[in-house]
C-alpha cells in the first residue's frame, strides 16, 4: 500500500505565529501553493494559514481609500490571529487512501505531515494525491 511519505512535498516554506500578514503578501503572490504551515522555534506545527485565510483577514480594510490604512492593518495583524488551529495532520506512514478520505471528508486542500512530536516533515495536497492516482500503474508479475 502506498504511503504519504512517497508523495509529500518535503521542502516546505513555513511561517511563525508572530509573523505579520504583510510578510505573507510576497510569499502568496509568488508561490504556486495555497497553504503555509505555522511552526514554533522547534519546528512543531502550530497551525496553517491559507490564501483564503489571508484574504478573509484583509476583507475589512480592502475597500479603504487609503493604502496606508491597509498597510498599517497588515503590519499589525499577526498570523496567529487568522491561522487555522488545530489542524488535521497525517504522518508519513499514513496510506494515501486514508489521506484522500480526510481531504474529502473535511473539504480541505492539504494535510501537514508530522512526526510523533508534531514536528513538520512535509505537506501533501489534494493535487499530490490526484497526481498519484493518475500515474500509470506498474504491471505486477504473477
Amino acid at each position: 500500500m502506498s504511503r504519504i511519505g512517497a508523495i509529500m512535498s518535503r521542502k516546505v516554506l513555513t511561517t511563525t505565529e508572530d509573523a505579520s500578514l504583510s510578510s505573507l503578501r510576497e510569499v502568496f503572490s509568488a508561490a504556486k501553493f495555497q497553504h503555509l504551515p505555522v511552526v514554533d522555534s522547534s519546528g512543531r506545527l502550530q497551525g496553517i494559514i491559507s490564501v483564503k485565510d489571508y484574504f478573509r483577514a484583509l476583507s475589512p480594510v480592502m475597500d479603504s481609500a487609503f493604502e496606508t490604512s491597509v498597510e498599517n492593518y497588515i503590519r499589525s495583524r499577526k498570523v496567529r490571529h487568522v491561522m487555522t488551529s488545530p489542524v488535521f495532520t497525517v504522518n508519513d506512514k499514513t496510506s494515501i487512501k486514508d489521506a484522500a478520505n480526510l481531504l474529502l471528508q473535511y473539504n480541505i486542500g492539504c494535510l501537514p505531515v508530522v512526526d510523533s512530536e508534531q514536528r513538520l516533515l512535509g505537506i501533501v495536497s489534494w493535487k499530490d494525491v490526484l497526481r498519484f492516482a493518475l500515474q500509470p500503474k506498474q504491471a505486477t508479475k504473477a
